[in-house]
């Protein structure tokens, strides 16, 4: 009983390995070229793999595509899925939660691009990412709905619409700063944060109306310093 669960376990193992040796291939070929480019004989010869061992695990380079994104927010949920971490101060509670993300971000960065160039034509990618995308607007209007009830956040503020375009503006920032350029995670996550703080704590950048290095009052308390990177 125990060697075939044993063989059992090895052969989920080696099904794993070969399934994730097909997805690295693809993302090494298409980085120097374009998804459209790729062709399931040039990643199973890059993987080491029959052809015929590519339809064991996906049905075309697309649903290899659709299998790496799906894991990829399956193993960061908690990051991926939502822009406040804990912590007893909402601020940094979301400073943190937006560097994880630009974090996760930059080290996916390979297959976020992909991602981003499918979506553009394929209805199965595109859907799958805009479902994260409203799932994650959903629960941060939730917590600007909270905050406001504790006084944190402006009363005035529409939650949904603001959550809506936050959140939309982050992705765009992460992928151009993170998946098609390379400005950095660090200072991604620093400039996103800054829109973040002004729109939702009253804390805009320092313009010509508060001085160079100001920090405006919060009308929900206390003053909004400039984010300058989570403490861990």
């Amino acid at each position: 009983m125990a060697n075939s669960l044993e063989r059992r376990h090895n052969r989920r193992r080696r099904h794993e390995r070969t399934r994730q040796e097909l997805i690295s291939a693809a993302l090494e070929q298409a980085v120097t070229g374009s998804f459209k480019d790729l062709t399931v004989e040039g990643v199973t010869r890059a993987a080491g793999v029959s052809r015929s061992a590519f339809y064991v695990y996906f049905g075309d380079k697309e649903e290899l595509l659709l299998g790496a994104l799906e894991d990829l927010i399956a193993d960061h949920r908690d990051r991926l899925g939502g822009c406040w971490a804990e912590g007893d101060d909402p601020r940094r509670a979301l400073e943190k939660g937006l560097y994880d993300v630009a974090r996760t971000y930059a080290e996916n960065s390979d297959l976020l691009g992909l991602a981003f160039e499918t979506a553009t034509y394929d209805e199965e990618v595109r859907e799958i990412w805009m479902t994260l995308l409203e799932t994650v607007s959903e629960t941060t209007a939730e917590r600007i709905h909270s905050l406001q009830r504790e006084g944190v956040i402006p009363a005035g503020l529409d939650p949904e619409a603001l959550a809506e375009g936050l959140v939309l503006m982050s992705e765009r920032s992460f992928q151009v700063n993170l998946a098609d350029g390379d400005l950095g995670a660090e200072a991604t996550a620093a400039a996103v944060t800054k829109v973040w703080w002004a729109a939702l704590f009253n804390a805009p950048p320092a313009g010509p109306e508060t001085g160079e290095g100001a920090a405006p009052e919060n009308t929900a308390g206390d003053p909004a310093p400039v984010p300058d990177g989570p403490t861990d």
